[in-house]
């Protein structure tokens, strides 16, 4: 008996980790921004990717948007804001083309980017993909 429960647990855990592992939000989850090319994915409708951008001095931040060659932007409306440590909003931009720059100036610290999109309701393809250009100066 004791065996079957055992087995039967195992079983259980097996099938129930990989259900459960992705859901939740943690700090560890935030993709690092680094100058040069950045992958972000494939954007839903009301599920924001999150950035963490660390800078060790003042610095001249640029960063921009760009979609999967070939794809069309015209359906993706594409948010972004950036927040410093405190949560205070340093920059916002909205575009209804896909395709988003900001560009400041920061002081020395730890920075996150917020972005979101809204897919028309033409579901998860290629063209909600996009990628994130980041130049620091």
């Amino acid at each position: 008996m004791k065996i079957k429960f055992a087995l039967a647990a195992a079983i259980i855990s097996l099938v129930a980790t990989p259900a459960f592992a992705n859901f939740g939000h943690t700090e560890s989850q935030d993709r690092q921004l680094t100058e040069g090319v950045t992958p972000g994915g494939i954007l839903t409708s009301g599920f924001p990717h999150e950035y963490a951008l660390s800078l060790n001095e003042s610095s001249k931040v640029k960063i921009a948007s760009d979609h999967f060659p070939g794809s069309s932007s015209l359906t993706l409306r594409m948010k972004a804001k950036l927040m410093n440590e405190s949560g205070k909003t340093i920059a916002e931009v909205d575009s209804f083309n896909g395709d988003f720059t900001i560009d400041e100036k920061l002081d020395q610290g730890e920075y996150r980017l917020m972005v979101s999109g809204d897919s028309g309701g033409l579901g998860d393809s290629d063209m909600h993909q996009y990628s994130l250009h980041v130049d620091i100066q």
